[in-house]
């Protein structure tokens, strides 16, 4: 095995960074470029009745500003219309799914039962030390 000088450079595949394209047409744009292209021939050519060669011209349009919009980064300008998370804290009382009968609102009517019903049976004391 040859020793390799650190001064020579090393061959990397140049393929490896590349984003998947279509010739000059990254293949990310297609999607969205189809879908502008229908919807563009549905309302100004067929509904509108506009010319081919102005709906043609609104496709361009509509394919130009998506592509400088997206770019070579469509996540810079696509991820600011996600919605922020709305967080809560939630306090829910546990039932267990062994029990589906009992409800929480008859249980807690039942312990106050017993509870009232433990203290009327207590003996009352009566105070003798006068």
């Amino acid at each position: 095995m040859a020793v390799r000088n650190p001064d020579d450079f090393i061959q990397v595949n140049g393929a490896l960074n590349l984003k998947p394209s279509f010739g000059p047409i990254p293949a990310d744009q297609l999607i969205p470029w189809s879908v502008i292209a229908l919807a563009n021939v549905i309302v100004a050519n067929r509904i509108l009745g506009l010319s081919w060669i102005i709906t043609i011209l609104s496709i361009c349009w509509g394919m130009a500003t998506w592509w400088i919009l997206t770019g070579s980064d469509a996540s810079r300008f696509l991820s600011k219309f996600h919605p922020t998370p709305y967080w809560l804290y939630g306090n829910l009382h546990y039932s267990s799914p062994l029990d589906p009968g009992q409800s929480d609102t008859s249980k807690k009517a039942k312990r106050k039962r017993n509870r009232k019903q433990k203290r009327s049976r207590r003996p009352k004391r009566i105070r003798t030390d006068f």
